[in-house]
């Protein structure tokens, strides 16, 4: 496209998603049909989000609910028990061709259920549909049926989960509403609004696309993110430093012949130190970055699985719940582009090993070594600061109180004011080593280049999706967990917020 992402503007879309549970018989299968296709088209005329439907494919109810959302083209997500190809010769004739057309027109067909037995499978499909739904669409007649596969059930489940229900009476077709979806409405999903309103300046659209955006989003969080990081790191450091010319200049006053100017000048400073972090925002800007990082970082996992034939399941709502509407927007456009260029496992192998193995690999060895290198340094300056100041003290009071050495009072207060000076050196350093924490992410960064090395060979041995997605979800994991401790210490308000 070659336009500014600013003028297009790089934002995700809320999305509403609508589950569904029934099985059937439906006396009157149209009243159905047309009460179901009144309620999306109401939902999605209503909402400020992109509504996209979720369920399985069986009985009399759930292929209605398929088909209103393919024909309101709504992005619809099935859950399947079984692999399509065994899945469709569960049905012969025209009701074959009538699953396989709603197959072919789904966003998304995930294996959700237990193969074990089709009706414990049909079962969990729908449990997994409450689960991946924020309100819930029900036809059902009011009755306990026998078996696993009783809506009842499920509608008791979807109580548990807190999930709007509206219900639709199977026999009569009359609408009740359980709980209310507008309850929805008192979330404004903020952090994604928050997001959305980032700084676009920089970025320029390439292609048009669900993966062209889902790429421009990573950028946009990468570029806000890099912009914040620098300043927390520099700011971060100014307190320390402050503090130590504080008690230097107040320390040093005595024996001056203007000890008030010294007094004065040592205060400011630690009146600096105390106002500074408050004047700067340090502890907002180091939870802005926090906030911008965690988001970026999940984005780029998503977007590393983006090619694989399965939905993201390393980081959910349930566990960052703040993010679950970039979570499910980036989802959406994962499931409508899949069928847009699909690699084989060879080549999503390759890509993934080159573009985000290798590069974090390489990232961690440079991490590694600059952190040891900051190491090295606080503590080179910690000890010869330290050693300085001994010997410098050592020779004032030797000179001046044991050997009586005349040596002028200027020497004696300059020498005296350098040791002092060390000695706050020594000890701004150590605070440094402390702050920039470089020994623990030395070893941290050689312990995650390890495992990537040894996952590395796992994914390389492996030549079919299954065990290809399982260790591609370990490395991703492997690759949050440190970001989302930050994040949860955010969480937890031991780092100011705003």
């Amino acid at each position: 496209m070659g336009s500014s992402v600013a003028q297009s503007g790089v934002r995700l879309p809320h999305v509403l998603t609508v589950g569904f549970a029934g099985y059937g018989p439906l006396p009157d299968p149209a009243i159905i049909r047309e009460r179901i296709g009144q309620y999306l088209a109401d939902r999605r005329s209503a909402a400020s989000r992109v509504v996209c439907g979720v369920c399985s494919l069986a009985g009399d109810a759930q292929p209605i609910f398929a088909e209103s959302c393919i024909a309101l083209d709504i992005p619809l997500r099935l859950l399947l028990p079984l692999p399509r190809d065994r899945f469709l010769q569960e049905f012969s004739g025209a009701e074959m061709q009538r699953m396989a057309r709603i197959l072919d027109h789904a966003a998304s067909i995930e294996i959700a259920g237990s193969d074990e037995s089709l009706d414990d499978g049909v079962y969990e499909c729908t449990l997994q549909a409450v689960q991946l739904s924020q309100e819930l669409l029900a036809v059902w007649d009011g009755s306990h049926a026998a078996g696993i596969a009783n809506t009842a059930d499920i509608l008791n489940f979807a109580s548990q989960m807190r999930r709007p229900v509206t219900w639709i009476h199977g026999q009569t077709g009359a609408v009740e509403s359980l709980h209310h979806p507008d309850e929805l409405d008192s979330n404004p999903e903020a952090e994604l609004d928050f997001l959305n309103d980032l700084p676009e300046e920089g970025i320029v659209a390439a292609s048009d696309g669900q993966s062209s955006i889902a790429a421009l989003w990573l950028a946009k969080l990468d570029v806000n993110a890099a912009q914040v990081a620098p300043q927390v790191r520099k700011l971060a450091a100014l307190p320390i430093i402050l503090t130590a010319l504080a008690a230097f200049f107040s320390a040093t006053s005595q024996g001056r012949r203007s000890p008030g100017l010294w007094i004065a000048v040592g205060g400011t400073f630690g009146l600096a130190a105390s106002v500074l972090p408050m004047l700067v925002k340090l502890g907002p800007r180091q939870a802005l970055w926090v906030r911008i990082r965690t988001a970026a970082e999940i984005s780029r996992s998503m977007g590393a699985l983006w090619a694989t034939p399965a939905r993201y399941k390393i980081v959910g709502p349930e566990i960052l719940p703040e993010l679950s509407g970039m979570i499910r927007s980036l989802d959406l456009l994962k499931s409508q582009a899949r069928q847009q260029d699909k690699p084989t496992l060879d080549q999503f192998k390759e890509s993934y090993v080159r573009d985000r193995l290798l590069d974090q690999m390489n990232y961690f060895s440079r991490q590694s070594t600059q952190a040891a290198t900051t190491s090295r340094k606080y503590r080179l300056v910690g000890k010869v600061c330290t050693i300085g100041a001994i010997l410098l003290s050592a020779w004032v009071f030797i000179g001046h109180t044991l050997m009586r050495i005349n040596t002028g009072l200027t020497g004696k207060s300059w020498l005296t004011l350098v040791a002092s000076a060390l000695f706050q050196f020594a000890t701004v350093a150590g605070a440094l080593l402390i702050v920039k924490d470089s020994d623990r992410r030395q070893r941290r960064y050689m312990e995650l280049h390890r495992s990537l090395a040894g996952w590395e060979s796992e994914l390389r041995a492996f030549h079919t999706w299954p065990p290809v997605i399982e260790v591609v979800s370990k490395i991703e994991r492997a690759l949050l967990v440190e970001l989302l401790e930050w994040r949860s210490l955010l969480q937890n308000r031991k780092m100011p917020r705003n």
